[in-house]
């Protein structure tokens, strides 16, 4: 299955590229910056049983440049680290996170690309599916609220209907 999508290009200052010792230094703390929040946020334990194997975060700014672009992935293998007080969560972590620093944005384009293709189904298919569901059911919703507003607005109105064929019948015309 190959992707035909056209990707929108990237803007990223190119300006002021750290040099080596520095870039390694600024991407080690993004890194554990990065993780710190990562492993903290309430969906973490659960990314990897959803299908989320694979995170792709861009780094940089104005003043330094671009970093470069972090790409996480998960592999169902033992950390190796032991804990004197493991932390008891609704669920075990088992597997790690490793990663991996891209240079460019193109690659992490192509990355991407060969990720989705990977997949054994077509996400953007899935997407449209959900998309067309959830059109449907907002339609339905819809056309039941107009059914019982004309509902209601009719029973408002009979009973006016009602009165006026009373005064009606009421009334004798002479001719």
């Amino acid at each position: 299955m190959s992707s035909d999508k056209k990707i929108e290009s990237i803007t990223i200052p190119y300006n002021k590229v750290p040099d080596t010792n520095i870039l390694s230094d600024l991407r080690h703390a993004m890194e554990v910056q990065f993780r710190y929040k990562f492993y903290k946020d309430v969906q973490f334990p659960y990314l990897h049983s959803l299908g989320i194997r694979n995170v792709l975060q861009g780094f940089g700014n104005e003043d330094v440049g671009f970093i470069g672009i972090l790409h996480l992935w998960w592999v169902n293998e033992d950390s190796g680290i032991v804990y004197d007080n493991p932390k008891k969560g609704p669920v075990a972590i088992k597997g790690i996170w490793k990663s991996e620093w891209l240079n460019h944005p193109q690659d992490a384009i192509a990355l991407a690309q060969k990720i989705q293709d990977k997949k054994p189904y077509d996400q953007d298919k899935m997407m449209q599916v959900q998309q067309n569901y959830i059109i449907q059911k907002t339609e339905e919703r819809a056309q039941k609220e107009a059914v019982r507003l004309l509902q209601e607005r009719k029973e408002l109105e009979r009973p006016a209907e009602e009165e006026v064929e009373k005064e009606a019948k009421k009334v004798i015309l002479w001719n």
